[in-house]
């Protein structure tokens, strides 16, 4: 099953929590993208492009990631483990909790960038592949379960999590040293190969990750005006908005906070 499929649910608030979480899950997964492709891209830049992103990943894996994830092992899984057919994957997800969180502390105590990098990188694929298997297994099985309230699960979910606020500015704190000369580029987001019922929530959550000042490039399959229309009201009108490419094949946008 993929996120584009039908959900077989015993209630229409069930179906809906399916699509809230994986909206939350595609939040999170962008603006984490966002930040381990922010460290590669500005590896041979000026210290504080990189320390900014270095910060930023610290910040959002151990307030933001690692928080939802164990209430979710919290809430999720227990009504996950009722059933047999998910028992075994509820097992092998929890297990991943503990090595995100390890992947957490690697950022945190690296001293050179590569490792940085590598860390970052590693939590963001442990992090996708927990959420791939929730989106595309764990919550339609529950949402089908009629022994299983998901939406008020969801709700509960959703209350308790705390909230990822955007970055501010880039500055140097010192961490991770190296300084280099060189600008960073802006990373890179393609969503033609995302699924479309979680597109605009993963482009949020890679703007999310931009600090003020900076940029990101937006790879898209058409002029995402609607798109724009909800970053601009969402980050305020801190949104500038240059073309690079207009089609026809590829619209390239680059997004900057300001």
């Amino acid at each position: 099953m993929t996120t584009s499929e039908l959900i077989m649910a015993t209630s229409s608030e069930d179906a809906t929590a399916v699509d809230t979480l994986r909206a939350q899950h595609a939040e999170i997964l962008g603006r984490l993208t966002a930040i381990a492709d922010g460290l590669s891209a500005a590896a041979g830049a000026a210290g504080q492009e990189f320390d900014q992103a270095f910060q930023d990943g610290i910040t959002f894996i151990g307030e933001t990631v690692l928080p939802h994830l164990r209430i979710a092992d919290e809430l999720l899984y227990p009504a996950a483990r009722a059933s047999a057919p998910a028992k075994l994957l509820v097992e092998a997800t929890l297990a991943g909790t503990a090595a995100i969180a390890e992947q957490g502390t690697r950022l945190e105590r690296a001293t050179e960038r590569p490792r940085a990098i590598a860390a970052a990188e590693s939590a963001r694929a442990l992090v996708q592949a927990r959420f791939a298997a929730e989106d595309d297994f764990l919550l339609p099985a529950l949402a089908a379960s009629p022994g299983v309230d998901l939406a008020a699960i969801v709700r509960e979910l959703g209350t308790r999590t705390p909230v990822a606020q955007a970055p501010a500015a880039a500055h140097s704190h010192g961490a991770c040293g190296c300084a280099e000369s060189a600008s960073a580029e802006a990373p890179e987001l393609d969503v033609r190969a995302i699924p479309h019922a979680i597109r605009h929530a993963t482009v949020f959550g890679a703007f999310d990750a931009v600090p003020a000042g900076s940029s990101m490039i937006l790879i898209a399959h058409h002029d995402p005006i609607p798109l724009l229309n909800q970053l601009a009201e969402r980050s305020g009108g801190r949104l500038e908005v240059a073309y690079e490419e207009r089609g026809p094949e590829a619209w390239r946008l680059r997004l900057t906070r300001v």
